[in-house]
């Protein structure tokens, strides 16, 4: 077996390259999770949790489980909303539909907003209009949608519903620690994410993170729980208990990946939130302009909602994804195959989240046009670098 090349970069949706730093980091000692020391990395994880989402008020308390996003989103949604309840899903993608399964499986009515076209935000407008038209418990959405490279505005959604009965729960699993996201000052209900992506741990832990009276007054009124592991009630004194280093036993937790993202976490705030969201956005605008720099389309057009997380990009007509990601992978360059499915066959995900920096940026786009050349596109060389390499003159970076 062929491992890995370790200067391989992943230009994914998560997993991402995670630091050398942070896995040493879990390999120090064998942590037992009733133990003082263990109780001390996980108050610290919590606290700074709450801080990359400026979610400091009294009533906010993040949960972190073993699990995935998924896990994450089943575990808010479950626990905040009663079985049965009317809710509506803005769904921009395959993600979005996610969220529409997991409501499907538990028994919600949820009914279902959609974009006009592929890489188009629902219009802030029409959900005001439709939540006028009807009785809901709940808004869901996707803060960044992977499946096309879309971000909403959610300080525009959210300040729609700071006012009204609906509460909001948020997808931002490819968002939290790489996009604007203030949960205090936008009022946003409950957010939920995952440690592999712009977190930059290993996979295995879900994050909920509940912010608003509002949220906490429906968690005590709900009576269904979806589930014995995910039932919010068997972990929310575990949680407190953490936070106070103090030890409280419900299932055991994922102790050493819990030490990783407590690492990754004062690595983050380390680096400045704002520093953080400024060096996500001018690698997401040179992406953007290297691809485009080359002939090609990003699915999301309007550059106000393209995240900075991720872009998904339209290949030249003959090009499969899966040969073009198989090329650049022969370079050290890994990207994502589409999974929207009015986008297989006919496009790309190009991730650039976590630790990801300008030098990948130019790596990206210069493996991008050698691995399309080869597979016989009308590409020029240099001509997607230059655009790269002009922004980042731009930002003097």
């Amino acid at each position: 077996m062929r491992f890995p090349d370790e200067r391989r970069i992943l230009m994914t949706p998560g997993p991402v390259v995670f630091s050398p730093d942070h896995l040493k980091y879990m390999l120090t000692t064998s942590l037992e999770h009733t133990s003082p020391d263990f109780a001390e990395i996980y108050s610290e994880t919590l606290s700074n949790l709450r801080k990359i989402l400026y979610c400091e008020n009294p009533n906010c308390l993040p949960y972190i489980i073993p699990g995935t996003g998924t896990l994450a989103m089943e575990f808010a949604l479950t626990n905040s909303i009663d079985r049965g309840a009317e809710i509506l899903i803005v769904s921009h993608g395959y993600f979005g539909d996610r969220w529409i399964q997991i409501a499907k499986h538990h028994g919600y009515k949820a009914h279902i907003l959609r974009s006009g076209e592929v890489g188009e935000p629902v219009d802030i407008e029409k959900i005001a209009e439709i939540l006028d038209s009807g009785s809901y418990e709940a808004v869901l959405v996707s803060h960044v949608e992977t499946s096309v490279g879309l971000r909403i505005d959610l300080e525009r959604l959210a300040a729609l519903l700071r006012s009204r009965d609906e509460i909001l729960i948020v997808d931002g699993v490819s968002s939290v620690g790489a996009e604007e996201l203030y949960m205090d000052r936008w009022g946003i209900d409950v957010v939920v994410s995952a440690s592999q992506k712009a977190l930059e741990t290993p996979p295995g832990l879900a994050i909920v993170v509940f912010g608003t009276d509002k949220v906490s007054d429906r968690v005590k009124r709900n009576r269904y729980r979806g589930g014995y592991y995910i039932d919010i009630d068997n972990w929310s004194d575990v949680m407190e208990s953490y936070i106070d280093r103090q030890v409280k036993y419900f299932s055991t937790p994922a102790t050493h990946l819990i030490a990783a993202l407590k690492y990754s976490l004062d690595s983050i705030l380390s680096e400045g939130m704002e520093n953080r969201f400024e060096r996500h956005r001018i690698v997401a605008e040179a992406i953007r302009s290297g691809v485009r720099g080359m002939g090609l389309s990003t699915v999301v057009k309007n550059d106000q909602y393209a995240s900075n997380t991720l872009t998904a990009v339209y290949l030249p007509n003959g090009i499969d994804p899966r040969e073009l990601r198989a090329e650049m992978m022969r370079r050290n360059i890994v990207i994502a195959n589409p999974i929207h499915p009015e986008l297989k066959d006919k496009s790309i995900r190009i991730g650039h989240m976590g630790s990801v920096n300008f030098n990948d940026a130019v790596s990206t786009i210069a493996s991008l046009e050698r691995s399309l050349r080869k597979l016989g596109a009308d590409i020029e060389i240099g001509s997607g670098i230059v655009e790269v390499q002009r922004i980042l003159e731009k930002h003097m970076c």
